[in-house]
């Protein structure tokens, strides 16, 4: 770990208790925001812009890995890139993707980038090799005729290098799909399952319509990985993998916060998040968004928007009627 890492992630903890609200004194605050036609949350999402830059990132500049990189300018981090094992050539080793802290621990998430046709077998030798229960997909396919996402998962079964991956079930719904898989090393014959949970009305670079129904899916999502994957990360990815998915993962930790600690520090979640990986949280309109999940998630709590959270929604519903059976 570089010194330069070191000491900003002590200036971080030690700038976060200025950035840090109760839970009582956030809807003041928010407000406040809101009715400031000057700059609102535009300057503290300006102060973002360079935290963790000055980083070197040179396993993704490596001429070698240069086509296993999606966009040229998201390139994981040295210090908190996902390392994976080297099977030959000294550069197997590399992924686009980062650890990323989260309310529990501090590699709670893998973020990593949708994968390309020749970073398929690594995403699942990823996957296996960091004992991933729990995938989180926030991007179509294919979104506005563009590309986003390699179609990694197979329809029935195919094999990938050693990783052999067989689609058991899916649910499609209004907002997001449901598939299983079941995982198998044929080297040892090993076999594990894994959830993806697949939302896919998040119009890139934006945001969704509504806070509810990302707080809904995060509401499964978590219950999966408190049930699966206490003891290994979940891998949350995009088309970049810094814009929906920092989003997504700030959403979590910022829930946890709230309900364990009440207190809310949107700031510093994100700040914490680009020390990790760049540009997460990738627009001024998804800071934002993440205040507004905060000011309805409290507003939820003290009786005011009983509507919001966790209420028996129709897929919540079929969703919970689904038997992971294999699990």
């Amino acid at each position: 770990m570089s010194l330069l890492f070191i000491i900003a992630l002590i200036l971080f903890f030690y700038l976060r208790s200025f950035n840090s609200l109760r839970v009582e004194d956030y809807e003041e605050y928010f407000k406040q925001k809101h009715a400031d036609s000057n700059c609102g949350f535009a300057e503290e999402y300006e102060e973002l812009k360079t935290i963790g830059t000055a980083q070197s990132k040179n396993a993704a500049l490596a001429v070698e890995n240069n086509d296993k990189n999606r966009y040229s300018n998201v390139l994981p981090y040295d210090t908190s890139r996902v390392k994976l094992s080297v099977c030959g050539s000294p550069f197997d080793d590399y992924i686009n993707a980062n650890y990323i802290p989260g309310y529990n621990s501090r590699k709670e998430f893998i973020a990593a980038q949708g994968p390309l046709p020749v970073t398929v077998n690594e995403f699942w030798r990823m996957v296996w090799e960091k004992n991933v229960y729990t995938i989180v997909m926030l991007t179509r396919c294919n979104e506005m005729g563009r590309v986003k996402c390699e179609k990694y998962w197979p329809s029935e079964t195919t094999q990938y290098h050693n990783i052999s991956v067989t689609t058991t079930s899916e649910l499609e719904l209004e907002s997001w799909t449901i598939r299983d898989f079941k995982i198998k090393n044929v080297k040892t014959a090993e076999t594990r399952f894994v959830r993806q949970f697949h939302f896919t009305v998040w119009p890139d670079h934006g945001v969704p319509k509504t806070t509810e129904v990302l707080i809904d899916f995060r509401h499964l999502v978590r219950e999966h990985m408190d049930q699966y994957s206490r003891h290994s990360p979940t891998v949350v990815h995009c088309s970049a993998g810094v814009g929906r998915t920092g989003t997504f993962i700030a959403i979590d930790h910022l829930i946890l916060q709230i309900e364990r600690d009440s207190m809310v520090d949107v700031y510093g979640i994100v700040n914490d998040m680009r020390m990790h990986r760049p540009l997460m949280v990738q627009t001024e309109e998804q800071y934002v968004y993440l205040h507004q999940c905060a000011y309805d998630v409290i507003q939820s709590r003290t009786g005011t928007n009983m509507d919001l959270i966790y209420q028996n929604t129709a897929e919540i519903s079929v969703y919970q009627n689904v038997q992971h059976k294999n699990l």
